[in-house]
């Protein structure tokens, strides 16, 4: 019999997000669980939307600058998207507006933050300086997924360029090898979820993570409690276009271990710390980072059916 998170664990995690989450995550608690609005989420995106369109203020909880940055706002069209956004949703047309302006001509990608970074508490990996190593020239991490939203939404803010950058983007796709970095491949799957992508696209990109995943996903429980890429990372729906690519003993070993890792507190902690850059920034950072993880822990655990109703 497969394992459950029991009632009283589910309203634990419940309690923490009322009571402990950011009111972003507090309000898609809400929306996913409790029948909340989407207007309400709408309303929990606006203090992190800058004047110029992108967003900032930590929504990327290791990055405390209010500057506004690639990542950031891709972090916030990903919420847009999951809550159904129309084209109606304010900001979101300055959003992509945003985008647009912060590609990169010359290079052909956009840088994922920018030199303000520096001037905020941030976590190692998000220095400027070393941006383009850490992010492999942002050849996919932000790259598929600034693609993904301004195919999501071309209809807002057509991109003159959209259309070729997304294609050299798939070129390089088909190039890369079979093992990739496990938010390269987020990235992708994030373009592969797109709306309206050419049926073409669609097909080699899907046949390349199928063939990526079991080389790029950690299938070793024994190493899940490190940070790495899990399977249910992957594959955090059963209807997922990427279902089939596990056995489902794995899948299902990756479900228990979601269940076991829950805190007394009702919630799912990071996996990682940068405590020993600023402990200060830090410990804001892992509270709301707990929010975050602990929404997509329960709306994979409901996707699967692992969540008790009595």
């Amino acid at each position: 019999m497969a394992k459950l998170l029991s009632r009283a664990a589910y309203e634990r995690a419940a309690q923490f997000m009322r009571e402990q989450a950011r009111p972003l995550e507090r309000a898609l608690f809400a929306y996913y669980f409790e029948k909340g609005s989407r207007t309400a989420v709408l309303a929990a995106l606006v203090p992190y939307q800058n004047p110029d369109g992108g967003f900032g203020h930590g929504i990327e909880p290791d990055m405390r600058s209010t500057t506004s940055s690639v990542i950031g706002t891709v972090t916030a069209l990903d919420i847009l998207r999951r809550v159904r956004a129309d084209e109606d949703t304010p900001g979101l047309p300055a959003a992509l507006g945003y985008l647009i302006e912060a590609y990169d001509v010359d290079s052909e990608r956009w840088p994922i933050v920018p030199p303000e970074i520096e001037d905020a508490p941030h976590a190692p990996w998000w220095s400027y300086a070393d941006s383009v190593e850490n992010f492999r020239g942002f050849w996919a991490n932000p790259r598929a997924s600034v693609v993904a939203y301004l195919q999501q939404y071309s209809r807002l803010a057509p991109s003159p360029f959209a259309e070729v950058a997304r294609q050299a983007l798939v070129d390089d796709l088909m190039r890369y090898s079979q093992r990739m970095e496990m938010h390269d491949l987020l990235c992708f799957i994030d373009l592969l979820e797109t709306d309206g992508l050419p049926r073409e696209h669609f097909e080699s990109i899907l046949d390349k993570l199928r063939r990526a995943l079991p080389h790029s996903v950690e299938t070793d429980p024994s190493k899940w409690p490190e940070y790495g890429f899990q399977p249910l990372q992957a594959v955090y729906f059963p209807g997922s276009a990427l279902a089939g690519v596990f056995e489902q003993d794995l899948i299902d070993a990756n479900l228990d271990y979601f269940i076991d890792q829950q805190q007394p507190d009702g919630s799912w902690a990071p996996s990682w710390s940068w405590d020993f850059v600023d402990a200060d920034a830090w410990a804001a950072a892992e509270r709301e980072w707990r929010g975050i993880l602990t929404l997509r822990k329960l709306r994979t655990l409901r996707a699967y059916d692992r969540i008790a109703t009595d």
